[in-house]
């Protein structure tokens, strides 16, 4: 079976597939038709989005509760993330039956057990009430739900049987403890998956040649090689790059000196390249003040297609798109 980030991720690819179906007939968000509500899908998507309970309403019904908010934005967050989190809820009910067939009504567990099904690692993790990755591995050293290896299968085991000879372990406490893994999870598949993969689309839009992160090695700046995002049109001749970051407000600090740095990094190298992050998420307003007077453009992705037109001006030779540029060099005391 699959693991629970396994199968999030494949319901996540599936609702962004949704997505770009739903921006192109309903123009972005903003014109709702009756038969746009045909599909589930888009009933569960767009009254998501907008803050609405989508279950069990018509399509009409759909219609006139949209008609009723039409100052409300669309979060696209909420709205892709609805489809993820209904059909992963009842993926983990699945992993909580095989994890109590498993052992027994939660009462009895052997190293095989665990060693052979490692993907239920979370479900045990909830059911040993054990809040977190890193108190995990401190109580059983290092382990994931790809691979256990005996010892710590061993000790797993051991620690459960103990756990569960004092302890009435109810599917209900399971499930309530594994929604924030699920959060975590969601969370992290948003800012990895679904912003970059709208990034993408309006540079594709544009006719904009990019490589993405896994396409290539790095780009060379005047301290080290890293990668970005996106870079355009390649590593080896860089006019731009794209960083897409979501933030709470607790790290945007960290996140901005990190993301300032590496433009710092490269455009101190390429004096023409732009420099672009999309950001999003719970940044401070001080975060983003700070991080436009080193990027070109600090934009929410929303703005995603707005700022594609102005990269592909820019590859035409407008000039002036270009707001930053960065001298940075470092040169070795020739006197010592």
């Amino acid at each position: 079976m699959e693991t629970l980030y396994e199968f999030a991720t494949s319901m996540m690819k599936r609702s962004i597939e949704h997505y770009f179906i739903l921006v192109s007939l309903t123009n972005n968000f903003t014109c709702f038709s009756e038969e746009i509500f045909a599909e589930e899908y888009a009933r569960q998507m767009i009254l998501a989005g907008k803050s609405l309970d989508y279950i069990n309403l018509s399509p009409l019904e759909c219609a006139d509760a949209i008609s009723r908010v039409r100052a409300v934005n669309f979060d696209i967050e909420k709205g892709v993330s609805a489809f993820v989190y209904e059909n992963t809820r009842k993926y983990i009910a699945t992993l909580i039956e095989k994890a109590d067939a498993l052992s027994n009504g939660f009462n009895h567990l052997t190293a095989d057990n665990i060693k052979n099904n490692s993907y239920l690692l979370p479900i045990w993790q909830a059911a040993l009430n054990i809040s977190s990755k890193s108190n995990l591995k401190a109580i059983f050293g290092s382990s994931s739900d790809q691979k256990i290896s005996a010892p710590a299968a061993t000790r797993i085991a051991d620690y459960a049987n103990d756990y569960f000879s004092k302890h009435q372990v109810s599917k209900v406490q399971i499930t309530e403890r594994t929604e924030r893994t699920l959060e975590g999870i969601v969370r992290d598949l948003v800012g990895r998956l679904l912003y970059e993969a709208i990034v993408r689309d309006a540079l594709e839009q544009e006719g904009i040649p990019h490589l993405c992160e896994d396409e290539y090695s790095g780009i060379e700046g005047v301290v080290y090689k890293f990668r970005a995002d996106f870079v355009i049109p390649n590593e080896k001749e860089p006019i731009a790059f794209i960083e897409v970051r979501k933030s709470s407000s607790r790290h945007a600090s960290l996140y901005a000196k990190d993301k300032m740095f590496s433009a710092i990094n490269w455009k101190g190298k390429y004096k023409n390249m732009l420099g672009i992050v999309v950001a999003e998420g719970e940044w401070t307003n001080e975060s983003l003040i700070t991080m436009s007077k080193v990027f070109d453009y600090v934009v929410p992705v929303s703005s995603s297609r707005e700022l594609a037109k102005n990269i592909r001006r820019y590859l035409d030779g407008d000039n002036s798109i270009l707001k930053w540029i960065i001298d940075f060099k470092i040169n070795e005391n020739c006197s010592n």
